[in-house]
């Protein structure tokens, strides 16, 4: 995750901050990602882990996370999401694997307004082939996105806040937000130059 709404795997380059945006009743934000477009067909299959360094202004944030295809006039499908309660955000380091973070939620661990935490959060396995052009999209917020059609509907209809809050994302070399991205096949030369499973 990098500047000007970048998802690359490219080192931080120098200067790199933050994004913000903010979330109330009278206005649910978002922070939207995007890859270049895929240089060609591309496979991305199995589980998905999202690594946040954030902060909020409110004592808890409710993290909201979900990939999207994008194809090259725009259009947009969800793919899958992910949540997470940041009080929550505890982990069972024994069961927890690098793309399956597994929380305790013995307690709640009210956060610190201003204070930087790392929230990790498992996003439900996919299947998708990204054709060439196609751009995924990160998207992160703190509600669920309002359903298209019956399908989109299933696991929606979460608690919202009632309480403003403005959620900082750090994105840069000490606080290193990233997306672990199963990808089994297609797109290793030019955007993705490390192997299969990069870091965005």
């Amino acid at each position: 995750m990098h500047e000007n709404n970048l998802l690359f795997e490219h080192e931080y380059r120098v200067n790199e901050g933050y994004s913000s945006f903010e979330d109330s009743p009278w206005g649910r934000g978002s922070l939207d990602f995007y890859t270049p477009p895929f240089v060609e067909n591309t496979e991305v299959l199995g589980p998905v882990s999202l690594t946040l360094y954030a902060s909020a202004t409110d004592t808890d944030v409710l993290l909201f996370s979900s990939l999207w295809e994008v194809d090259p006039e725009g259009n947009e499908k969800l793919l899958t999401r992910g949540w997470l309660k940041g009080s929550h955000r505890e982990l069972n380091l024994e069961l927890t694997k690098p793309w399956q973070p597994i929380h305790n939620h013995k307690r709640e661990d009210k956060l610190i307004p201003g204070e930087i935490y790392e929230f990790n959060i498992e996003i439900i396995a996919t299947g998708n082939l990204f054709k060439a052009g196609y751009k995924l999209k990160l998207k992160i917020s703190c509600t669920d996105d309002s359903p298209k059609h019956s399908m989109e509907g299933i696991g929606v209809g979460h608690i919202r806040s009632q309480r403003a809050n403005r959620i900082t994302v750090y994105h840069n070399d000490q606080y290193p937000s990233n997306l672990l991205l199963p990808i089994t096949k297609g797109n290793t030369l030019g955007m993705f130059r490390f192997g299969a499973i990069p870091y965005l």
